[in-house]
């Protein structure tokens, strides 16, 4: 529903030092909250998905856990899903830990979804499916990821003669079907809109949500994301962080320009 209301543009929150200076404001946790803050009015809080992003507010240490949990309640108290990007990824009862400081009930960080790396291997994520679902939330793994750093190890081919990433888009979807017969799961997939196979990836993920990173400072836009995962239609969040900046850093010009990718953005449903 919100993603048929308000686009699905996903909103990236990302206050290095440098994007800070730029929008005048100071490089701390009150800095990166402000930032946040100006963001989620400068939309009336109409966005379909925010997502910060857990380091830049963690290099503050504890006072920057305290903006990023102010940020995360603003939101959703006013009904704005966030999917925190912290790529966590562990074992067993670590993985659990995890998972419980993003949805138990009695977490201060409390999100509706989390992203995650599987190097450990995706059935070591389980304690964090399992909490997301107990949390009516969701978890979205690395599947092919936009840097080019990563291609090599996501691309690569195992005994089966599948790449790894091919591997992760089967696995995956066999873990959504047995959770929910048809339709969308709760394990969706970051697959990055500049790869060269995003649209195989995509295809292969018929049953998941996919963020697709890249879009805006990385070089692609939202018509190479349409172009690129096609069969995507619906349910592919593109995600622009850097660029909500493109006309300026304040609120009427950052909300210019959201209601400018988001009207792009359209065009996936």
């Amino acid at each position: 529903q919100k993603i048929v209301e308000h686009s699905p543009l996903c909103v990236g929150i990302d206050p290095s030092a440098a994007l800070l200076k730029s929008c005048d404001l100071p490089d701390s946790a009150e800095g990166a909250l402000e930032f946040g803050k100006r963001v989620l009015e400068a939309a009336d809080f109409r966005i379909a998905v925010l997502k910060p992003q857990s380091a830049f507010f963690e290099r503050f240490g504890s006072s920057g856990f305290r903006a990023l949990e102010a940020l995360v309640q603003m939101a959703r108290a006013r009904e704005v899903p966030v999917l925190l990007d912290g790529k966590r990824g562990d074992i067993d009862t670590t993985a659990a830990a995890y998972a419980d400081g993003y949805f138990s009930a009695t977490t201060t960080l409390r999100v509706d979804a989390i992203t995650t790396h599987c190097y450990l291997g995706l059935a070591a994520l389980e304690p964090f499916f399992a909490a997301a679902i107990a949390a009516d939330g969701g978890v979205f793994v690395v599947v092919r990821s936009s840097n080019p750093e990563g291609q090599a190890l996501q691309t690569a081919r195992m005994s089966s003669g599948e790449t790894v990433a091919q591997s992760l888009c089967r696995e995956i979807t066999a873990r959504n079907l047995r959770q929910r017969k048809d339709g969308l799961g709760p394990i969706g997939a970051v697959v990055g809109a500049t790869c060269a196979d995003a649209d195989e990836t995509v295809a292969a993920l018929p049953n998941s949500f996919v963020l697709a990173p890249g879009v805006g400072a990385q070089g692609a836009t939202m018509r190479d994301v349409l172009a690129r995962m096609p069969a995507g239609r619906g349910r592919v969040l593109p995600n622009v962080s850097r660029a909500i900046l493109a006309n300026g850093s304040r609120r009427e010009e950052i909300r210019t320009t959201i209601a400018s990718l988001q009207d792009q953005a359209r065009a996936l449903l």
